[in-house]
């Protein structure tokens, strides 16, 4: 698995508010996709960012438009 191309690193308060899109649903769906694939690229978590193949399987997306 190639190394990771970008490095996700979020704030509390960004984390919090991509949190709060992906689960109030209110949104265009492509911009609730983006949150949920920032929140799992997210380093700050306790096991670090999942990487492009991880996050592709886990939201049912091709890898290319991670």
């Amino acid at each position: 698995m190639p190394a990771k191309k970008y490095i996700v690193s979020l704030t509390e308060n960004e984390r919090a508010s991509w949190s709060e899109l992906t689960q109030k649903g209110k949104a265009a769906a492509r911009k609730i996709n983006h949150a949920r694939i920032l929140l799992k690229a997210d380093i700050g978590q306790e096991n670090g960012g999942w990487n492009a193949h991880q996050i592709s399987e886990a939201l049912d997306k091709r890898f290319s438009h991670l």
